[in-house]
């Protein structure tokens, strides 16, 4: 069967929606009542309407808590409604059921499934011989018995068990793909085979049987007579919707696209009033990346059956996966107005508030959530994304590694740790959660780049240029596989080859920032500042309306000592984009160069005074004050911007580093420069300024995180490198830290910090 865990449903049960109120009962006996309820649930689970059943048995089971029947019918219905949290309840009304009477079979046999399912096979062993000692030629309870001891790879025993139970009953087919799978597992093939051929001598139309031999076929290595067995089982029972999921499973394995579609269509066809088609259609299209229609076949699930839970959360998640945060939050405010514990709202309503970058809130309901819930390896994910925007990394590792164990299934989790070890300075680790990542589903994307990465990292270019050249086949409209194969050409330093390579990924997408990026700096290496330049300015020729551009540009301008072009640049990018940090702090720059402080500041002050909340004259104030060394003054512009925009993040990225560095409240800097990096979580000089406050406060992991990742973006700011060297002294990392600062000081000889970096490099 398709499975697809990149929404994350979770299905919960309306235990909320229990009620004890009795309706038209009056004044009845409680066994009246009992009656009732029973009544009702009765009619509900021939309805299938499992929910209500539910409800029905609770008030039965409340009545009368030793009614062994309600418990054991109410476990019934929820093993129908399926899902981890009904499994859960199951699972705990069984147990209830068997300690009140031990002479339900049934309920022992189904225990024990649970047991065997949640990998405990000794107690399912133990559940199967309370069966068995008083029938022992109970073939269900046989077949448990030897799957709990196959399950602990006691084969030949399991084996003697699972014969007996075929000996007793030759028609239960089951016994037989038990005993297929015990002889798969002890690696005899033939002998699988031929059970599996034994029982068709006897059933030869069982599709269970055939499915079974197909998916042999495929484990040994024979697709196309796997694919001849499954089209075979569609012939029997061509209304079968196991048999169109294998195929289409066994398709998209294959790399066969149209057939998935193909065949995923006829079931919808075929069921046009169930929703699940049209949901496994969603998840197709998803995962193809084809939204549009992964949308249509959502909403479509939804219209089909307006009550499934499964339609409707794969809807709210489809519309957070894609960006459409008010489309999925009117859907959840529904929800939580019905019923406020709703898990599934709660753990929606996070993530709308991650989305909004409402981080704290979004880590408080996801805590709430997996309070109620602690097996939900979505919430997990989620919660480590959560830690991730605030910059919590060790944090984030923990709920990342842990939703993993939840389900080791989930590619986003896996995906999540390779980035972060290969943050940490581990390609191996990363290269390892990326591979597991690509096989759990291979157009990964972001995995397939760290993978690339990490074994760029490790200077193993062929592998490296191997993974990037894919990446560049399968998205032959994106930049990013040109760009990565340019970084594998500069490594090996072949400049014109990179060049190249960093020209066709521009060709693919004129607004991407990282290969002009390239590009400049291969020319000014070569001593070609002036094609650098003119290079920037035909592609602000492409792209007149980014800030960046114009923020490159005047970087360059700057370079070259033209401080009337650059001051000009400058004032582009922050017209394009008054939240642009680096515009902001190179404008400053470019005044306090030109000498021409008192000026500008006259000029803000201007506009301040006709306006006082306009933003972008205020943070260039704050700049020219920082220049200045006049912090007091500089601090007063950041506030104002505060309470003007609260999720201003240049400003609380400034301010923060006022606090430290004049010893202010860490707490409060740290509060102000986490938030910054919620709103800017690619900002370099915010991701500097929180991890030189984690080094403050000696919370040195978090610190060397963020240093690092502030030094490789922003490599020739020797204040930065300082922050990393003193961070990796106080790692212990010896001979790190005295690379990074003297990689500092051969930068510069002035910066602020350059007399402790040359104190601590006497001392290492």
């Amino acid at each position: 069967m398709i499975r697809y865990h990149r929404s994350f449903v979770h299905l919960s049960i309306c235990g909320a929606l229990v009620t004890l109120v009795c309706v038209g009962c009056g004044g009845s006996s409680p066994e009246a009542k009992k009656a009732k309820h029973r009544e009702r649930a009765a009619t509900y689970l021939e309805k299938g309407q499992y929910q209500e059943a539910i409800i029905e048995y609770k008030n039965v089971a409340q009545l009368d808590p030793k009614d062994a029947d309600a418990h054991y019918q109410l476990a019934l219905a929820q093993l129908k409604l399926g899902g981890l949290t009904n499994l859960q309840g199951a699972f705990a009304e069984l147990k209830r059921s068997t300690e009140l009477d031990n002479t339900n079979q049934d309920a022992q046999l189904k225990l024990g499934e649970l047991y065997l399912l949640g990998n405990e096979p000794n107690k399912a062993r133990q559940q199967a011989d309370i069966v068995l000692v008083s029938t022992p030629q109970n073939t269900e309870g046989l077949l448990l018995r030897g799957r709990s001891l196959i399950n602990e790879q006691r084969y030949p025993e399991g084996m003697e068990e699972l014969k007996k139970a075929i000996d007793l009953d030759p028609k239960n087919m089951h016994s037989y793909i038990e005993l297929a799978r015990a002889y798969l597992l002890s690696k005899d093939p033939d002998s699988a085979e031929a059970v599996l051929k034994q029982a068709l001598a006897i059933e030869p139309r069982s599709v269970e049987i055939v499915m079974a031999l197909g998916d042999l076929r495929l484990t040994t290595g024979k697709p196309e007579q796997a694919e001849a067995i499954y089209k075979q089982a569609l012939d029997i029972a061509p209304q079968n919707e196991e048999i169109y999921l294998k195929l289409a499973s066994f398709y998209q394995r294959s790399g066969k696209w149209s057939e998935v579609e193909t065949i995923v269509q006829q079931l919808a066809s075929l069921k046009p009033q169930d929703e699940k088609p049209h949901i496994y259609l969603g998840d197709f299209s998803t995962w193809l990346g084809q939204k549009d229609k992964a949308l249509a076949s959502y909403q479509r699930a939804t219209e089909v059956n307006p009550s499934s839970l499964m339609a409707r959360n794969k809807l709210i998640a489809h519309y957070l996966d894609t960006g459409k945060t008010s489309e999925a939050e009117a859907r959840v405010k529904d929800i939580l107005a019905k019923n406020s514990k709703d898990l599934d709202g709660r753990f929606f309503d996070a993530r709308i508030r991650l989305a909004m970058h409402n981080t704290d809130e979004a880590i408080s309901l996801l805590q709430g959530v997996l309070k109620d819930e602690p097996t939900f390896a979505g919430a997990q994910y989620f919660l480590g994304v959560a830690f991730m925007q605030k910059g919590q990394t060790a944090q984030a590792r923990g709920a990342f590694t842990e939703a993993v164990k939840l389900n080791p299934n989930l590619p986003e989790p896996r995906t999540a740790l390779a980035e972060i070890y290969l943050a940490d300075g581990s390609p191996d680790m990363a290269i390892e959660q990326a591979q597991a990542a690509l096989q759990l589903n291979p157009r990964n994307v972001p995995a397939a780049i760290i993978s690339g990465d990490a074994y760029l990292r490790k200077g193993d270019f062929a592998k490296s240029r191997k993974v990037y050249e894919a990446i560049a086949q399968a998205l032959p409209k994106e930049p990013i596989g040109p760009y990565r194969l340019g970084l594998v050409a500069r490594a090996e330093k072949n400049d014109p080859k990179a060049l190249a390579y960093f020209e066709e990924a521009l060709n693919r997408k004129p607004a991407a920032i990282e290969p002009l990026a390239q590009i400049v700096m291969i020319k000014q290496a070569q001593g070609k500042a002036n094609e650098a330049r003119e290079r920037v300015m035909r592609q602000i020729d492409v792209v007149p309306n980014s800030s960046l551009l114009y923020d490159i540009l005047g970087q360059l301008w700057l370079a070259a000592k033209d401080l009337v072009q650059a001051e000009q640049s400058f004032r582009k990018a922050i017209d394009l984009d008054n939240s642009l940090l680096s515009a902001y702090m190179h404008l400053g720059q470019t005044y306090h160069r030109a000498g021409k402080i008192d000026q500008a500041a006259k000029e803000f002050e201007a506009v301040l005074a006709k306006d006082p909340k306009v933003i972008p004259a205020h943070m260039v104030l704050g700049t020219i004050h920082d220049r200045r060394t006049e912090y007091d003054k500089a601090q007063v512009h950041y506030e104002a911007i505060l309470k003007l925009d609260p999720r201003f993040a240049p400003a609380a990225n400034n301010l923060a580093w006022i606090l430290v560095e004049q010893g202010g409240n860490l707490d409060v800097a740290l509060s102000h420069a986490q938030m910054a990096r919620e709103q800017q979580p690619n900002e370099s000089n915010i991701a500097d300024t929180l991890g030189w406050i984690y080094y403050k406060k000696n919370a040195n992991l978090l610190a060397l995180n963020l240093l690092k990742e502030a030094v490789e973006k922003l490599p020739n700011e020797p204040a930065v490198h300082f922050h990393y060297g003193m961070a990796q002294q106080k790692n212990g990392d010896q001979a790190g830290a005295k690379k990074s600062l003297q990689t500092a000081l051969k930068l510069s000889q002035t910066f602020d910090g350059s007399e402790e970096a040359r104190k601590t490099l006497a001392e290492l």
